[in-house]
């Protein structure tokens, strides 16, 4: 009798045990990774060979320094009010992040074209553009990326040739079959009819966790009354005291 007189309880506290766990469980796995933990991991797969998160760091620190000169325009105070700005049905952080991985693919996809037609070499005139370029890339950095750089130069210079010999292909593609070069860049149309063709899967495990503008930046104010500046705020505390 003690027995059954025990047992509902012990139960029902086991289920909300288990419960809670499971709870718990549920909100690590769905909270945002952090990018240095991961850049062995792979971020996309493209005709089976695997592109490491290491390997998108050119184009995360290229968007984040893009978008953040972009948010200082917008708020000087609170750049990551721009971040979360929601336009043309999504935010503008999604939207940057999409740009990172739609141009990662490009520029992989071509680059592996590249290598098996034999077209993965510059020329003289070409390595020269390629120093300018990576040149410019440095010097446009702000300096918290500097502190926040998620991996050595010698690496991402590297990528930013992959990207070199990546916009050398498209362009030798678009000259031979038109209509123009920009048809075969990231958000080209031809690009996408090429891009159909080929066998690519997204990490989405690990990239639909990843947050754009949190990588090689740092956001400690959010305003939570967009577009206003701190000059803006003190004059509406003003005419509200009026």
């Amino acid at each position: 009798m003690i027995i059954k007189k025990y047992a509902k309880p012990i139960i029902l506290i086991m289920c909300v045990a288990v419960m809670v766990y499971a709870l718990i469980s549920m909100s690590e796995g769905r909270g945002p990774v952090k990018y240095q933990e991961h850049l062995q991991d792979t971020a996309v797969t493209i005709d089976g060979e695997d592109v490491t998160f290491e390997d998108l760091a050119f184009y995360i620190l290229f968007e984040e320094e893009k978008v953040e000169e972009q948010a200082k325009i917008y708020n000087s105070d609170y750049t990551k009010d721009y971040w979360n700005l929601h336009t043309n049905d999504t935010f503008i952080q999604e939207e940057a992040k999409d740009v990172v991985m739609g141009m990662a693919i490009h520029d992989h996809l071509f680059y592996q074209l590249a290598v098996e037609e034999g077209l993965d070499k510059l020329d003289a005139k070409e390595e020269e553009d390629l120093k300018y370029r990576q040149t410019d890339f440095w010097e446009d950095l702000l300096d918290i990326q500097w502190e926040k750089l998620p991996c050595d130069e010698e690496t991402i210079n590297e990528q930013i040739r992959i990207a070199a010999i990546a916009e050398k292909y498209q362009n030798k593609l678009a000259d031979k079959e038109g209509p123009s070069r920009a048809a075969y860049k990231y958000d080209g149309y031809y690009y996408s009819l090429i891009k159909d063709e080929h066998d690519i899967k997204i990490n989405k495990k690990l990239w639909d966790k990843f947050v754009l503008g949190d990588v090689t930046l740092k956001h400690s104010k959010i305003n939570y009354i967009n577009g206003l500046t701190n000059e803006d705020k003190e004059k509406s505390k003003e005419k509200e005291g009026n």
